[in-house]
């Protein structure tokens, strides 16, 4: 059984959104369900999900265990989704730095790294050629030229 939630607590307060995330993790016990939980926000995906697929203009840029990622995000936009949650520690390991200027049209999405506009890291690989999905040895899946340039 599988259920689709889509943003289903982006307008709640965060008691009423608390409510709704336990009794969801009710419902999946009881019921053996599982959610395909689609959502901006990585604290909530952080609380209720074993795996996580980040996207961007509808392409997946990073996949993996949710611990994982959370723990040391390696594509650019999962790092400025992670910046975006109000975190009381934050492990100074990992730099999160929000996304720079506004996304660019899904309808006609720019050549190359669709996030490349936005990227600190940008070169001009970047803005020529999507990059191929690198599988790292734990598993992890990110779609960036430059995943091995961070530490």
């Amino acid at each position: 059984r599988l259920l689709v939630c889509d943003e289903p607590t982006s307008a709640l307060d965060l008691s009423i959104q608390a409510q709704i995330l336990d009794l969801l993790q009710q419902l999946q016990a009881e019921l053996e369900l599982s959610y395909l939980f689609i959502t901006h926000n990585l604290g909530v995906v952080e609380y209720l999900a074993d795996e996580v697929a980040v996207m961007y203009l509808g392409r997946v840029v990073e996949h993996g265990p949710v611990a994982r990622v959370i723990k040391d995000p390696q594509h650019p936009y999962t790092r400025a989704l992670l910046a975006a949650v109000p975190r009381v520690a934050v492990d100074e390991r990992v730099p999160l730095k929000p996304a720079m200027g506004d996304p660019p049209s899904a309808a006609t999405p720019p050549a190359g790294c669709h996030y490349h506009p936005r990227c600190a890291l940008a070169t001009e690989i970047c803005r020529q050629d999507y990059p191929p999905t690198v599988t790292l040895a734990d598993g992890l899946r990110v779609a960036c030229h430059h995943v091995q340039d961070r530490g």
